[in-house]
């Protein structure tokens, strides 16, 4: 089979497509013939070298996908071959065939395109965990969601709005934008020409908000922790703006962390305020809860309530450049590579 392989860590043009052996399903494992992969940042921060656990080069990396089942394992009872299928994984998504356990994968709804499919699950998945998991989301309350034009926060999106509350979101563009609030985004802050906090406590009448889901962290970090209302929930689960447009930049990784104080426990009691993180690669052993969430994220989906916004779309040999138009934070919804060319 074609595979992508991360020769050395760095920049997009580290990728070099290759043959190699195609990967046998163990016992409960499946093999699937991939039709499409969507990029997460993990992605690129793994091609990088910085993401936790990342294998040596060389390696196949990639989380997210879709196709068809062409080989199951022995003691493989919920899918068979020719089912269309969404999952993912630690690694190995980026190549034309992928062995995960028979727990990772689900299957793809009918009106669901393979394109939607793998942009559906890690972007959901990390939008329902961090909004109703660990941020404890209830009907009516205030949600704030950076980088709100991208993949997961579309997806914060279309579920705090289906929850009734009141969304705030933040772009670095005015097409941006456009696109956030046509889905349903009921305060849009252009981060490059406005203040966010500010904008927020004025429209607030000081108030604040209740959930923020931050994927930037850095700079926007201090602020967005002084805007939370009493009782409110900081959820962490990225830091994008240790990263320039091209590279990984320990200087701006330094300066990042550097503007994201410590948090005491004597000024969380003080505060009323909780603040959580989380890695969804690393949830993996906590497969009977991902599956119950995507079941009902799936059910959300066929009762039109959630739609994956798919972006930009390329083809396999291209995947040099898809990452790269990942990385430089250009892409609005999600960046997908299909195999349709191989």
């Amino acid at each position: 089979m074609k595979a992508a392989f991360v020769t050395r860590y760095g920049g997009p043009d580290v990728f070099k497509i290759r043959e190699t052996e195609t990967p046998e399903p163990g016992p409960d494992q499946i093999q699937i013939q991939v039709r499409a992969i969507g990029l997460n940042f993990a992605d690129v921060l793994m091609r990088t070298g910085i993401y936790p656990n990342t294998p040596k080069p060389p390696f196949i990396p990639g989380m997210e996908f879709s196709g068809v089942v062409s080989r199951c394992g022995a003691e493989v009872t919920d899918l068979k071959p020719g089912d269309r299928v969404m999952g993912y994984s630690r690694t190995g998504s980026h190549a034309e065939y992928v062995v995960v356990n028979q727990k990772m994968a689900g299957p793809i709804p009918e009106s669901m395109s393979f394109e939607e499919a793998a942009s559906f699950l890690v972007i959901y998945l990390t939008a329902y965990h961090g909004l109703f998991t660990l941020g404890k989301l209830q009907p009516n309350e205030k949600v704030l969601v950076h980088a709100a034009a991208g993949g997961v926060g579309l997806a914060v999106i279309q579920l705090a709005k289906h929850y009734n509350a009141e969304v705030f979101g933040t772009v670095g563009s005015e097409f941006k934008r456009h696109i956030a609030k046509a889905q349903g985004l009921d305060h849009c802050i252009n981060y490059s020409t406005e203040n966010f906090a500010s904008a927020i406590k004025q429209i607030t009448d000081g108030y604040g908000v209740d959930v923020i889901m931050d994927a930037v962290g850095g700079r926007v970090f201090r602020p967005g922790w002084k805007l939370l209302a009493p009782m409110g929930r900081y959820i962490i689960y990225g830091i994008a703006d240790a990263m320039t447009k091209s590279s990984f930049s320990y200087l701006r990784a330094s300066k990042a962390l550097l503007t994201m104080p410590p948090i005491l426990l004597t000024s969380l009691i003080s505060s009323n305020k909780t603040i959580a993180g989380f890695n969804l690669s690393t949830l993996t052993g906590k497969a009977d809860y991902l599956r119950r969430a995507t079941n009902e994220l799936r059910d959300l989906y066929s009762n039109g309530v959630v739609k994956p916004i798919v972006g930009k779309v390329f083809p396999f040999d291209k995947i040099i450049d898809a990452h790269a138009h990942l990385q430089k934070r250009e892409s609005v919804g999600k960046v997908v590579v299909t195999l349709d060319n191989l």
